[in-house]
Parts: C-alpha cells; structure tokens; sequence
C-alpha cells in the first residue's frame, strides 16, 4: 500500500519518480497534497472531486469534476515531453551519426582504394579490411533503421495480455475473449501511411487487418503454429506509443507449448521490456517462473513489468482486497528479486501493478467517443485501478525508453567508436609510412637535382676540354701528315723504280702504263703513309676516344645508362686514316716526251747552260738586290732592279756589273744569238755558219777532232738510246710532274686527313653526348616523376589528415551521443 500510494502521489504531484521534475510553484504544490488526502476517499466513493495540476515528463493528467474520474487527455496533447521521445530523438541521432560514418567509411575506402597502387604503402589485406568496414556499417544502419522499444507480453493461457495490449493501444486490435485466444506470436508496430495491415511470416503479402481474428485466434480452424509471427502495421497517428516506436509482442500462453527456448531465441532476445500478465484471482504458476528463469539466463537482468489483471474482482470481496494485493505484492517482489534477481526489493516494488485491462479499454472507448471514462467501469474502485493502469504506462514508458537507448544504441555507439577508432589507427599508421616513403622520395629528388646541375656544370666543362684536345689534336694530325706526304714525295723516284710493269712506246701500251703507274703510286703512297702514320693517329684517336668515354661517363653514374652510352659510343671497326691520293686524276694531263735528244747537242747545251745560268742568278738576285738598294740608298737612287724576276727571260737580259763565267755580255750575246739562229733555223745553214765561225776562230784539225768525238757521243747515245732508256726517261719525266703535282695537293691531303680525324672525335663526341643528354633527359622526366609523386604523396598526407579529423569529429559525436542519451539515463 506504501509503494501504490507513492505511485499516486507523485503521479498527482507531477513527479516521475528520481529523474522527474514539476513545474508547479509552492502554491500548486501544497494544494496538491492536500488534494491527494482527498483523493483516496474520493476515489473509493467514486464522487469526490479530484483537481490537481501538475507536469510530468510523459503524461498530463486533468481529474474531471464533473465526472468525478481520471480523465487521460494524452492522446490528443503534445508528447514531446514524453520519455519515449528520448528513444526517438536518440535513434534520430544515432542514425545521423551512422549516416556520417557510412559517408566517412566510403570516402575513407575509396581512398585507400587509390593508394592501393602503391604496394609499398597500402597491402592487400588493409584494403580488404578498410572495405569490410563499409559492410559492417551498412549493416548497422539497417540495424539502425529496423531498432524499436520492443516490449513482450508474456503469461498463462487468458491472463489477458491481449487485452492489456490493446488498453495500451486504446484500440480492440488483438483478438481476446475467454479462454485460449491467441495462438501465434503478433507484433503490433507504427506505420507511417494511413493503412492499416498485417504480414505473416515468409510473406510479403499485405493482407486486411481483419484477417488478425482468424489467423491469430485459436478457436479458428486455419490457424498457425505457435512459434510463428504475424506483424500488424498499425497507423502511428492513431496511437501515440507506436509513434514514438514501440513494438508491442503479443503471446500465446507459456502453458500451451513447451518450446520456450525457441519462443525466447526467435522472439525475446532484442526486448527491452517483458510484462508478465497475472491473473489476479490466482497465484503465479510455475510454468511462468519457469519462462522467466529461462529469460534470466539468456538475458543479463531483463527489465520485467508484473500486472496483476483482472483486479476489478478484487470489488467483490473488499474485506480480503488489501490482504490479497499484499499477499501478490509479496510474492511478486520475491520472485523479482530472489528468485531471478533482476533488481532490489525497491525497484521491485515499482514494477508491481494491479490493474484491469478491459475496465481500462472501455474507458478509453468511452472516452475516445466524448464520453466520460468511468462509463467504462465495471466494478467498484474503477478510478484507483484505472489510475493504477495509467502508473504502470508511465513506468513502462520510463523503463523501456531507457532500455532501449542502453541495451541498442550503447552498442551501436560502441561499435561506432571501434570502427572510426580502428581506421584512425589504421590511418595513422598509413600516414607515418607516407611520411617515411615521402622523406625518401624528397631524398632521391635533392640527389637527383644536384646530379643534374652537377652534370651540366660538367658537361660545359668538359665539352670546352674535348673542344681544345680536338683542335690541338687536328693540327697535330695536320703538320703530320703534311711532312710525311713531302718526305713520300721525295722519295717518289724510289717508289717509281720499283714499278717492273714491261715497258713499251705504242701508245696503247704506253696509256696502260701510266694507268698502271698511277694505281701504283697512289697505293705505293697511301701505304707507306698508313705505315708511318695510321698505326699511331689510330692509337691516338683511340686513347683520345677512351678519355672521352671515361669522362662522359662519369657523368652518367647510373649502369644501365653507361652500358647503353658504351654501345653508342664504341665503333665497330678501329679508325683508319684516308689518303685520297687520286693519282688517276692527278697525272691525267702528264704527256712524255719520248723522242731522242742528243744531251750533246747545241739545243740541249743551251738549255743546260741556261738553266744554270737561271739557277744562279736565283741565287744571287737576293744579294744583288740588297746591294743595289743600298747603294741607292746611299746616293739617293731608287734601284731600278724588280724584287721579282721572270723565269722566261735571257739571262744575257740580266744586268751584271761584271763577267759571267769568264764571258764578256759582248761575246755571250753573240754566242746566243748564234745558237738562236741556229737553232731556230733548223737547218744546213746554220750549221755550216756555225760550222765557219768554229773553223776560223779553232782550226780544222781541232773541230775534226771535236767532231769526230762529238759524233762518237752521238752514235753511243743513239744506239743507247732504247726501250730501256725510253722506260727511265719515261720515268724520270713522270717524277717531275707527278712531284709536282704532288706537292700541291699536300696541305689539301693534309687538311683531309685532319679533317677525318676531327670528323671521328666529334662525331664520338656527339654521340657521348647524346648519350650523356639522354641520360639528362631520363633524370628529368625522372625528376618531374618525383616530383609528381611527391605531390601525390602530399596531397594523400592532407587528406589523412582530414580523414583522421573526421575520424576525431565522429568520436567526439558519439561521446556526447552517450553522454546526452546513455550515462545520464
């Protein structure tokens, strides 16, 4: 009686127990006590005036006066107040949260996906575990989306659980009548349209809400198996409990069937509230303990609600009423309390009701028609038991919204905290090898930059030594070869005679000849110059090849670019020098002059003694010239000599102050004139003045003598004069004009050979650098590769670091979600 009356005061009061609060001022809160004084007589007589005013939490309560009942306006206020409403906005919030986790899983997961292509940072077996996340997420959110208050009706065989559901629903949905009427388990949940319906299991037809009296009511003939489910969707804004969504399961009696396990497996493990409905005129029996006992064990301290039904028979005997209601209360609590140990005797005896459903559902009727609710009345004390009804609602409220929010979304929140917590530290730790792999790539990319301009500074240094060593190296090659090709040239005579080809004057024969002695000389002189030359300008160009080589690549340090620089730079064949000689050409316009001349003869004498004469005065114009310039100088004349004499003129032209050989000019101009004549007349009459001239100066017998010897000369040299003799003249006429004609080719053929040999070095060189520009180019678009990665690999450090502060922001949602909803409850 001390706990009902603790009930009825804090009800009238507007207290809801420890967490309740009231909005009345001290007026309202005295004139409320002493209304409840009032209350308890009134309630009895059925005609006293009960008028309190109060807030609470999850229900407003006005007492009719002119009824003189309970009258429940919460059906048509506002029920934001209601403790139910701190499951819904927990779900709401919850979900919110789970909604930014889906979004955080999936951007977090597409990312590791794109950094999967680096093995080194990403394996296989994280990615696969980042992608598991977005499962287990999305798993939690249709979790999320089905969770509900779920409370469970349990007890004998018309206790009346059905009853007590549709008082709560303040509709006659659920079949109920005396005896055993439901037969299968039933769900009443919200639905959000207008319609009303019902599902059964395995089935997604959508079947009339009236089918619920045949396919749930066991007096029927087409009726299922107890274990089985049938959903009823029930219009929310017909019932403000499934509004605020509660699930309401209704049961058949725990003495019909034996198969509690699978009663409590498939339908009572996500409960949040069991309500054991008694039948007031009995005892509990041991088949409801036993269900209860078996709830126990698979569930750690289920919240259980006891309703002590049917108490409107209480009315018929009312001097045993209080000793009964002690006697049930008692038993009640120990069961509670002893027997499952689910809570103290306190809490215990907040969970103990006496109540009647169907008084309570006529009321509501009566009420949801405009009319007062105690029209609904059945017995006696119609207030007090329907008050009780409205406690035990508020309690129910209070304790499944509570549970639910631990027993579901504590768990969610967990779960929540473990995944981003788990990718965080995943993160962070794809975050420090980022970092490590990022400081290599900087590493190889300030190597790499100071390996360029190391190599440019040097390819510039090296391309102005390489530069010079081939200049100095062609001039070498080119005072070289110019003195040997002279030296070649005068031993060309040597090389002549050791052509043996037989000689012959035919024309024909005589033109194979000199085709045959220019192949020869031209051969003769490219090997001879091969072998004073080749061997040593090949070893040189090698050696200067090597260096270049060796320096090239020391500036290409990476293998596999020397080895690709070693094979470009290598020749095939060793380097060989080209005397493009091309006597063919050279000689083509020799002509031999193959006729006999007798040496002794006035022609040839002539030519002799001008020759000499012309060679000395060579000899002597230098002297002659710098005498006469002074002496000029010394009296002031200009020498009247040129510095530059022809060849073609006489010598008896030359000015000589004095006698030449021993000659006068008188005479030496005679004697030249003579010889001229002679000469130029080709004929008897020169001789013979020549022959008068000889006579009268010398004597006969003298030019006899001479002319007898002088003959003799001529016939040895006539018979001499053959094939052999023709051969060395031959010869002899083909070294002048091949020396000659040697001598002007010499700077060019000189020039050539330089001009190979530099040729060879730059185009080794060329090739090097290509080389050395190839590997520059591959070391650039290396760089500008590292460069890229690295801003990769910077862009992946940012968006770990937003994917760890998201990580951060949800753990810090999910903190104040269970502070807010969970550790204040």
């Amino acid at each position: 009686m001390a706990a009902y009356l603790n009930r009825t005061i804090s009800l009238v009061t507007g207290q809801t127990g420890p967490n309740g609060n009231t909005d009345a001022d001290d007026h309202h809160s005295s004139s409320s006590t002493d209304t409840v004084d009032k209350s308890v007589g009134a309630l009895s007589r059925h005609n006293s005036t009960l008028q309190t005013s109060g807030s609470n939490a999850s229900m407003n309560y006005a007492l009719n006066t002119t009824g003189g009942v309970a009258s429940d306006t919460r059906l048509y206020q506002s029920n934001d107040k209601s403790p139910l409403q701190i499951f819904v906005r927990a779900k709401k919030k919850i979900n919110d949260i789970y909604g930014e986790i889906e979004e955080y899983v999936h951007e977090t997961t597409t990312f590791i996906n794109a950094l999967h292509a680096e093995a080194e940072i990403v394996d296989k077996a994280e990615r696969e575990l980042f992608e598991s996340y977005v499962y287990k997420v999305a798993a939690i959110r249709e979790v999320l989306q089905r969770d509900h208050m779920k409370v469970a009706f349990f007890g004998r065989t018309s206790n009346g659980k059905s009853s007590v559901i549709n008082a709560m629903l303040r509709e006659k949905i659920l079949p109920s009548g005396i005896g055993h009427t439901t037969n299968c388990f039933c769900q009443v949940e919200g639905n959000d349209g207008g319609e009303a319906y019902l599902m059964t299991e395995g089935s997604a037809e959508k079947l009339n809400v009236v089918n619920i009296k045949q396919l749930a009511n066991a007096l029927c003939q087409e009726k299922l198996c107890e274990s089985s489910l049938v959903r009823i969707f029930w219009p929310r804004e017909r019932c403000s409990l499934l509004r605020d969504d509660v699930v309401f399961v209704d049961s058949p009696g725990v003495d019909v069937s034996a198969n509690l396990d699978d009663w409590i497996d498939n339908h009572c493990l996500n409960a949040d509230v069991f309500v054991l409905v008694l039948n007031a005129e009995s005892t509990m029996t041991r088949a409801e303990k036993q269900f209860f006992h078996t709830v126990s064990q698979k569930l750690s301290k289920p919240n259980i609600f006891i309703l002590n039904n049917r108490w409107d028979a209480s009315a018929n005997e009312p001097e045993c009423q209080e000793s009964v209601k002690s006697q049930h209360t008692e038993r009640c609590i120990d069961f509670l309390t002893k027997e499952l140990k689910v809570s103290n005797e306190k809490e215990a005896a907040e969970r103990v009701f006496f109540v009647s459903a169907r008084e309570t559902l006529q009321a509501r009727i009566e009420e949801a028609k405009g009319n007062p609710p105690h029209m609904g009345a059945i017995a006696e004390g119609f207030q007090i038991r329907y008050f009780e009804f409205q406690d035990f609602e508020r309690k129910f409220e209070e304790c499944i919204s509570q549970s639910a929010v631990k027993t579901k979304f504590q768990q969610h929140s967990s779960r929540g905290k473990s995944v981003s917590g788990d990718m965080r530290s995943m993160l962070d730790n794809i975050y420090e090898r980022i970092t490590i792999f990022r400081n290599l790539k900087q590493d190889q990319k300030n190597l790499l930059t100071d390996r360029i301009q190391g190599t440019e500074t040097q390819m510039m240094q090296v391309t102005r030594d390489m530069k010079q060593k081939i200049h100095t190296m062609v001039e070498e090659v080119e005072e070289k070869v110019s003195k040997a090709l002279n030296e070649e040239i005068w031993r060309l005579g040597v090389l002549i005679d050791e052509f043996n080809m037989p000689f012959h004057p035919e024309r024909l024969v005589l033109n194979i000849y000199k085709k045959e002695l220019n192949a020869h000389v031209e051969s003769g002189l490219g090997s001879n110059l091969r072998a004073r030359l080749s061997i040593a300008l090949a070893m040189n160009v090698e050696s200067a090849q090597a260096d270049m080589t060796d320096r090239m690549h020391a500036l290409v340090p990476n293998e596999q670019l020397i080895v690709s620089s070693t094979k470009m730079a290598l020749r095939s064949q060793p380097f060989e020098m080209l005397y493009s000689l091309n006597c063919q050409n050279l000689c083509a316009d020799f002509q031999e002059d193959l006729e006999f001349k007798f040496s002794w003869g006035i022609t040839a004498m002539i030519q002799r003694f001008t020759g000499k004469v012309r060679e000395r005065s060579k000899k002597n114009q230098p002297a002659l010239a710098h005498r006469q310039t002074s002496v000029g100088q010394q009296h002031g004349v200009v020498s009247p000599v040129s510095s530059q004499m022809d060849d073609a003129t006489p010598v008896c032209l030359l000015p000589s102050p004095g006698l030449v050989a021993g000659i006068t000019p008188e005479q030496l101009s005679l004697i030249s004139r003579f010889a001229i004549t002679s000469v130029g007349g080709q004929g008897t009459m020169g001789g013979l003045l020549v022959a008068g001239i000889m006579l009268k100066t010398i004597g006969w017998r003298v030019l006899v003598g001479v002319g007898a010897l002088y003959g003799c000369i001529y016939l040895y040299e006539r018979l001499s004069w053959t094939n052999s003799a023709k051969e060395r003249t031959f010869k002899s006429q083909y070294v002048q004009h091949a020396t000659k004609k040697l001598k002007m080719i010499v700077d060019l053929t000189s020039a050539n050979c330089s001009h190979q040999v530099q040729q060879e070095l730059s185009s080794t060189f060329a090739r090097l650098c290509r080389t050395v520009d190839t590997a520059t180019t591959d070391m650039n678009e290396e760089l500008k590769t590292l460069e890229v990665q690295l801003n990769l690999l910077e862009s992946n450090q940012k968006q770990l670091k937003l994917l760890r502060n998201k990580a951060n922001y949800i753990q810090n949602e999910l903190d104040i979600f269970e502070h807010n909803y969970i550790t204040t409850q």
